[in-house]
């Protein structure tokens, strides 16, 4: 898989992108990452994801408020890619960056500079300047843009959403098994 650190100023080659932070790549993101890497199957596309190399909430974070990633970077990007990705974008996550509109984000990041004509995220993810861009908002810029979106619902189970915080929140439990059957691999 390759990994590209900085958002390109056009990569047009067509994509399927998997859109999210992915910490710890659990059975929630996967659901997210397969998807896209089918649709780029049956759409001719390339299956990539759109990430950070970092957690965007740490971005601004004095270090002793920091919360620990549940995977690191590299860990992340071999589970991802063994999912299927051939390409995975991974800017860090900066001010400039936490500036950028969500319809900007959305249209001139996603779909014109790289390319995506598949869009799958998660039915909770934000993105944009103030977390404002929603699978509502994809759903419409898809629309008048012609890319496809395939919005996930969430994953549960046992009747519990899966989710880092939830998984994070397992292990500060001493709950390693829990937290591993809901991240679907080994911590």
């Amino acid at each position: 898989m390759q990994i590209i650190t900085e958002i390109p100023e056009l990569d047009t080659a067509p994509k399927a992108i998997a859109l999210g932070t992915f910490d710890g790549v659990h059975l929630g993101h996967r659901a997210v990452i397969l998807s896209a890497c089918e649709s780029a199957k049956k759409e001719g596309l390339i299956p990539s994801v759109f990430t950070f190399s970092g957690l965007p909430k740490n971005a601004f974070l004095p270090e002793p408020l920091r919360v620990t990633p549940l995977t690191a970077f590299g860990e992340k990007a071999a589970l991802i890619e063994a999912l299927g990705a051939e390409l995975m974008f991974a800017p860090p996550f900066t001010r400039e960056t936490a500036a950028i509109p969500a319809e900007e984000f959305a249209r001139e990041i996603l779909i014109r500079r790289l390319g995506a004509r598949h869009i799958v995220c998660g039915s909770d993810h934000r993105f944009g300047a103030g977390g404002r861009g929603d699978a509502a908002l994809l759903h419409s810029i898809c629309r008048e843009t012609g890319c496809a979106l395939t919005v996930i619902p969430p994953v549960a189970l046992r009747g519990r959403r899966i989710s880092s915080t939830l998984i994070r929140s397992l292990l500060l439990e001493g709950r390693v098994d829990d937290a591993r059957e809901l991240l679907g691999h080994g911590i």
